[in-house]
């Protein structure tokens, strides 16, 4: 059975394979390191939630995809083995309904296409800008002039060491930063300060 065609990638979110960043001074100046953007995308926190989205999402497409090919199926099956059974009106319209049913087929897949492409959009690309915010910041504190992107197809990086992977580091920041942000408004859901007693006459 054929499957809906969805060639979405994570990846394309922000194509930036590599992450310049201004050299440090001193012994840690040119300093690189490497890291998996895209896992850095989908396995924290936020990111979870959202793959979850998309893929629900996803899945119930695929479902109405199959139920709609299944019908196409049927009525091809029931068109090639009615023989004599079938007079001509009931083949020509047989023959329509296939016709129909393909042409619905295919505007579900192009419609799927940009549609999920959009929610992805959507869900990832805030968790995307976030990620290459504390890799920015991450590197800056640390001395890295260029973190390379493993997740990238452009990606030429044949050997690296454990140690030179900050991708779970990134990962622990961005989480890190998300449960302290409700913390952070809290000040402000404070009760207000009463008012300042009239001036005595």
């Amino acid at each position: 059975m054929r499957k809906l065609n969805l060639l979405i990638l994570i990846a394309l979110l922000l194509p930036v394979a590599t992450f310049a960043q201004a050299p440090a001074a001193g012994a840690n100046a040119g300093k690189v390191a490497v890291m998996d953007f895209q896992k850095a995308v989908t396995e924290n926190s936020d990111g979870k939630k959202a793959q979850e989205k998309f893929t629900g999402e996803l899945n119930k497409r695929q479902a109405e995809f199959e139920s709609k090919q299944k019908a196409m199926t049927d009525a091809q099956t029931k068109l090639q083995t009615g023989g004599i059974a079938l007079n001509d009106t009931a083949k020509a319209d047989l023959s329509k309904q296939i016709d129909k049913l393909n042409t619905d087929l295919q505007r579900m897949n192009d419609d799927a296409q940009k549609e999920l492409g959009d929610l992805q959009q959507q869900l990832f690309r805030p968790i995307a800008e976030k990620v290459q915010d504390a890799v920015k910041s991450y590197s800056t504190e640390n001395g890295f002039a260029v973190v390379f992107d493993l997740s990238s197809q452009a990606n030429s990086i044949i050997h690296w060491s454990d140690v030179a992977d900050i991708t779970t580091e990134i990962i622990r920041r961005i989480d890190a930063n998300a449960t302290k942000a409700p913390a952070a408004a809290a000040p402000a859901a404070a009760t207000p300060r009463p008012a300042a007693p009239p001036a005595q006459k």
